[in-house]
């Protein structure tokens, strides 16, 4: 079967552009934006669950009536791949007791499984996505277990605790214990920014598949390049400078042909991303981030060529 590459649900990040843009690329499933289960009747979530083939979507929540509500909502969709979110690490999800406060309480974590199951139809794919602890490494393999015995699709564990949020380092030797001890999919998470280092991971944890985050942000190359390494034992997919700027204009047009022309500012931490890696771009950057127009936009990043 290969090993899988998915890309992650990012908050304010993987709006519809960027999962089109991404699918270019060919990774085995994408998330949308996750999804509170409290917010189901906002403005907000027809946006975030404007869904595109082979998206799975990713809910966050700990009221057992709502989370099943949601799933049912999201499954009606045509959504295959319901995934729940025991792993933000953000302040105001985890005071909530959302997110990965929930790795504190297996027991809990069981009873939205539970449930989930109970009104989800058999052929919709229920997962979850945890990380190794919240102040400390605890509770991962436990989880994984319950995941197991639940036969969910699969669990996606990030290596770090909560505590660490994006600091530090991702140890991939729990997840490396986890998939050594489950018989369900594991799919490793964490600093995965390189196409070798990511071939090493999955080398040493013999993990089931990789989950892409903020790797894949201004460099969806990663996916195909991933892929490459991993078949053919060389990366086949170079990246230049030339490259960046024009995918970042091909964003900026999509994105303004899937917002009907409407300006919206977000356009531009999208395209900081593509330019991230290239020098000398100072004034070019501010001007960008003072555009009211995509035109504009566009017509600013057609000078850097």
């Amino acid at each position: 079967m290969g090993v899988k590459i998915y890309t992650a649900p990012m908050a304010g990040v993987t709006d519809y552009t960027f999962r089109k843009i991404v699918e270019e690329f060919k990774p085995d499933l994408t998330f949308t934006e996750m999804v509170s289960v409290n917010q189901l009747t906002y403005t907000e979530v027809p946006k975030i669950l404007r869904l595109r083939e082979n998206n799975g979507v990713q809910l966050f929540g700990k009221d057992i009536e709502l989370m099943q509500k949601a799933a049912k909502y999201v499954e009606s969709m045509g959504v295959s791949e319901i995934n729940l979110n025991c792993g933000c690490p953000m302040k105001k999800i985890v005071n909530s007791g959302h997110g990965s406060a929930l790795i504190k309480d297996p027991k809990k974590i069981e009873e939205i499984l539970i449930a989930l199951k109970e009104v989800l139809k058999p052929t919709t794919n229920l997962s979850l996505k945890i990380r190794v602890g919240y102040d400390k490494p605890e509770n991962y393999l436990e989880i994984a277990k319950i995941a197991e015995k639940l036969r969910c699709s699969h669990i996606t564990i990030h290596g770090r605790t909560r505590e660490q949020k994006y600091t530090g380092s991702a140890d991939w030797n729990y997840i490396k214990e986890v998939k050594d001890n489950v018989n369900i999919k594991v799919i490793g998470n964490g600093d995965i920014f390189d196409a070798r280092d990511a071939v090493e991971k999955i080398k040493y944890s013999k993990v089931d598949g990789i989950m892409l985050a903020r790797g894949i942000l201004g460099n969806p190359w990663l996916i195909s390049q991933i892929r490459e390494l991993l078949e053919f034992g060389e990366i086949k997919t170079v990246v230049n400078d030339l490259d960046r700027v024009n995918m970042a204009i091909r964003h900026v047009s999509e994105y303004a042909k899937d917002n009907d022309e409407i300006y919206y500012p977000d356009i531009r931490k999208y395209i900081m991303y593509y330019l991230e890696k290239i020098e000398g771009l100072d004034e070019i950057k501010k001007l960008i981030n003072q555009s009211i127009s995509y035109k504009e936009t566009i017509d600013l990043l057609n000078k850097i060529k």
